[in-house]
């Protein structure tokens, strides 16, 4: 018996293309990772005026910043170079190259023309810091400053303690302060330093710190010496203009206006 065969007729629709590719690229996607990120990076370049109240207002300074994020040996790391054109018109300022190895911070800092700086920073398991900063040049290398700093509670107050011992000079100097209140910190410093014939000269500062918000962009900061009845004033202004201002009020001398306008990318 003969038996009739159909043949099925093309399918016209449009959306078959459509479907057969999402079926046939799908697969490959869904195994494929994400392309990496970029490293994230960051700039600024910061205008600054000379005195507004002089009789010839100018650009005073020019400063820029560059940074790039990278890994480096599997670890984060940064790279940093600034510009200040009152140091160097003619080229960086300095670059360095900071991170962290487990526990340990570092940063590699040059100056270019000097040596280059060192600084490694950790903290035990009781809340100490500990820095230690070297420099290294050439085949050759120093500790030239260790630093420790801790917060302690001393009748129910905090108080920043900061420990530090210059090699070179063979200056140690002990910080301490704390917040009385309303913005208001006391900062006391005593400080010992080696002198002639094996003798030690000590000396003995303090001084009050005033910080505080008035409104939104505009802040109040105060920092004097009753000892000697040194100190300055400033106000910031960053909410008037699109740019901050900055007046100082020098204890005993002329106060000063300046602008400063910083520019991300």
């Amino acid at each position: 018996r003969e038996r009739a065969f159909s043949i099925p007729k093309p399918c016209h629709s449009h959306t078959a293309p459509g479907f057969m590719l999402s079926l046939s690229v799908a697969p490959i996607l869904a195994g494929r990772a994400a392309p990496p990120a970029p490293p994230p990076q960051s700039g600024s370049v910061e205008l600054i005026s000379g005195d507004l109240g002089s009789k010839t207002p100018s650009l005073d300074n020019i400063k820029g910043k560059w940074s790039q994020a990278f890994k480096l040996l599997g670890n984060a790391a940064t790279v940093t170079a600034e510009y200040d054109r009152a140091e160097n018109d003619k080229f960086l300022k300095s670059a360095s190259l900071s991170g962290a190895v487990d526990k340990i911070k570092y940063e590699l800092a040059s100056n270019f023309g000097g040596p280059l700086e060192a600084t490694l920073e950790t903290s035990t398991e009781d809340g100490t810091t500990i820095e230690v900063e070297a420099e290294v040049d050439g085949l050759s290398s120093r500790v030239t400053r260790v630093t420790g700093t801790r917060t302690l509670s001393v009748n129910e107050r905090e108080c920043d303690l900061e420990l530090s011992h210059t090699l070179g000079d063979n200056e140690s100097k002990l910080r301490l302060s704390t917040m009385l209140g309303s913005g208001l910190r006391a900062v006391g410093l005593l400080s010992s330093k080696g002198g002639g014939k094996g003798g030690l000269d000590h000396s003995l500062t303090y001084e009050l710190e005033y910080d505080t918000q008035l409104t939104e962009g505009r802040t109040l900061s105060a920092k004097v010496s009753p000892r000697d009845g040194t100190g300055e004033v400033e106000y910031e202004d960053s909410a008037t203009i699109d740019a901050t201002i900055a007046a100082t009020f020098p204890l005993g001398g002329a106060p000063k206006v300046t602008a400063k306008r910083a520019f991300s990318f």
